[in-house]
């Protein structure tokens, strides 16, 4: 991760590290084994890193812009917080694909409506100052 995601991103460094990931979760992964519980619990950790590893750079690449608060600096794509990128990126895996989508920053529409509808117990304890 620290040579391909590291503080100057490009799409290519990008996609190579994927592949190294992608690489490493195909042909070791497979030959994991633990003798006791703790390094069970060490193995499912390392695999979990990895997939976690994975949705980093996936979501880097989604992002074809650089942010400063988020601390992402794409060199192909310099443009630092453009309005057009003022927006959250969702990331889903869906038969076996990564799938990517978009929402504004509005998407949950009346914060207190919604919350409501959501938490009956606390209809009314909420109050709009």
């Amino acid at each position: 991760m620290q040579y391909y995601a590291s503080e100057f991103k490009t799409e290519s460094l990008l996609n190579m590290g994927l592949n190294g990931l992608k690489k490493i979760e195909a042909e070791s992964v497979p030959m994991l084994y633990a003798l006791d519980p703790h390094k069970l619990m060490r193995t499912l950790e390392d695999t979990s890193l990895l997939t976690y590893a994975q949705i980093i750079i996936q979501s880097q690449l989604a992002r074809k812009a650089s942010s400063f608060p988020l601390g992402l600096r794409r060199i192909d794509h310099p443009a630092m917080d453009p309005p057009e990128w003022n927006k959250f990126l969702t990331i889903k895996q869906e038969n076996g694909k990564v799938k990517t989508g978009e929402l504004p920053m509005t998407f949950w529409g009346n914060m207190k409506k919604q919350y409501e509808a959501h938490n009956r117990d606390y209809t009314g304890v909420y109050k709009e100052k």
